[in-house]
């Protein structure tokens, strides 16, 4: 009896250790604080709308509860052989209060290349182009944390009225995607034919 209850025991802690792992895996939503120093609430919505018309691929606002929804698309940053023109697609929501914005990132998923290099290592056959799916893995959660932060510092450098800031992003004027560099953007540009960027801010 004494036996049963013992190895029920390690179970229970082995199942609780597994539980932790996996939950450990899943992404953790990004979040920062952008605060400006002598700006209103209704100045810094503007600013806000203004940099997502610029940037997003479609967004949505309301000035009386203060929340700014901005839906994008960006390149994997530095992607690995396996995540080549591999993007994050991710909503933006801003919720201006007083003189802060807090902007969280939600439905932060990966969406897989259209077409891809069949000699490429990585791709789990069967391939599906253009597949969608949650982010998952440790490397692709850090990926997506990395950038969402770098898109977070370009609108508050924005907010900040900076005249340029120290993260500039490229955005493709056929389908809006956001890059983080001229190298990202030129090889985002193979699937359109050699496409021009919009200038970069």
């Amino acid at each position: 009896m004494k036996r049963s209850v013992l190895i029920f025991g390690m179970l229970l802690v082995i199942g609780a250790f597994l539980g932790n792992t996996v939950r450990a895996a899943e992404p953790v939503l990004m979040k920062k604080v952008i605060e400006v120093p002598n700006a209103t609430k209704e100045k810094i919505f503007e600013k806000v709308r203004t940099w997502s018309e610029t940037y997003v691929q479609s967004y949505s606002s309301d000035l009386k509860s203060g929340v700014v929804v901005a839906n994008g698309e960006i390149s994997y940053p530095a992607p690995t052989i396996d995540r080549i023109q591999y993007t994050i697609l991710f909503k933006m929501k801003n919720t201006i209060q007083n003189n802060k914005d807090t902007v969280a990132f939600e439905d932060v998923m990966l969406k897989a290349p259209r077409s891809y290099l069949t000699e490429s290592v990585g791709a789990a056959p069967p391939f599906i182009g253009g597949e969608v799916a949650p982010i998952k893995s440790k490397k692709d959660i850090a990926a997506a944390n990395n950038v969402l932060n770098y898109v977070a510092n370009n609108l508050g450098d924005n907010l900040m009225n900076k005249s340029a800031s120290a993260c500039p992003i490229e955005k493709c004027r056929e389908c809006g995607l956001l890059a983080t560099s001229p190298a990202e953007m030129k090889e985002h540009m193979k699937g359109h034919g050699g496409h021009q960027s919009a200038p970069k801010e």
